[in-house]
């Protein structure tokens, strides 16, 4: 009886090894970290407020060039403020429970101010992309 036991046993734990894991897509979703990268057509801006819709954001962090920030997330809308020496390049990540939906982000310019005053700027010509990290 011992032997088939065993035998049992080892085909158990074979069967098991074999059910779970391993490099499938799952398809489910990937968490990960979008990145905003900013296009400016002026120099010497201070301050941002833009809008990301499209899906959930769990948290967000700044770039170098972004010396205080703040943000707002409602269902799938959030809105950003950022200030700080900003000119263009990556300006911050999102952390967002599915990057395989990158397309569904859009980010909406809503204010800019100059640096030097804070005088408010057009917000005409500035664009966010979104990418993958």
């Amino acid at each position: 009886m011992r032997p088939t036991r065993a035998l049992l046993s080892l085909a158990l734990v074979a069967l098991a090894a074999g059910c779970g894991g391993g490099g499938g897509d799952g398809g489910g979703p990937t968490p990960g970290v979008l990145i905003l990268t900013l296009n400016t057509p002026n120099t010497g801006d201070g301050a941002l407020l833009f809008r990301v819709n499209g899906g959930p954001v769990d948290s967000i962090a700044g770039s170098a060039m972004v010396l205080d920030g703040s943000y707002n997330t409602v269902g799938t809308q959030t809105r950003v403020v950022v200030a700080g020496p900003i000119t263009d390049g990556v300006l911050v990540g999102l952390f967002v429970p599915d990057v395989g939906v990158v397309a569904n982000y859009v980010v909406t310019m809503e204010q800019v101010a100059a640096n030097s005053n804070f005088a408010q700027r057009s917000t005409a010509g500035y664009s966010i992309t979104v990418s993958v990290q």
